[in-house]
């Protein structure tokens, strides 16, 4: 063959899992970076995770970003200490990521309620 691959990522979950959706684009950064460098924490950001966590709750980060970039992304949520979690990302680059994150969260889950 060829030797392409690829990455291909499958949760299975039990009937009536709670889930608890996470935005990571300007929810949890307190700046933005355009170019490329770590942006800060917002203050509490990874005791909310922790609080739903601690309740039981399936933690699913999603981003705009393209998958491209989930290797920085993941890493990011590690270094500062946010609690494991599936991540979603946007297929390939997007125009309008705040569009892409509400339309996967209501396609996924439509009665789910979104603050912030």
């Amino acid at each position: 063959g060829d030797h392409t691959s690829v990455d291909f990522y499958l949760a299975v979950l039990p009937p009536k899992t709670e889930v608890v959706v996470f935005s990571i684009d300007g929810s949890f950064t307190a700046s933005v970076s355009i170019m490329g460098k770590d942006p800060k924490v917002r203050a509490g950001a990874v005791d909310v995770v922790r609080h739903w966590q601690d309740l039981g709750y399936l933690i699913l980060y999603i981003t705009g970003r393209p998958d491209m970039q989930q290797q920085k992304v993941v890493s990011w949520l590690a270094q500062h200490n946010f609690p494991h979690g599936m991540v979603s990302f946007c297929d390939g680059l997007s125009t309008d990521p705040a569009r892409h994150i509400d339309q996967t969260i209501y396609a996924a889950y439509p009665r789910v309620v979104v603050w912030g």
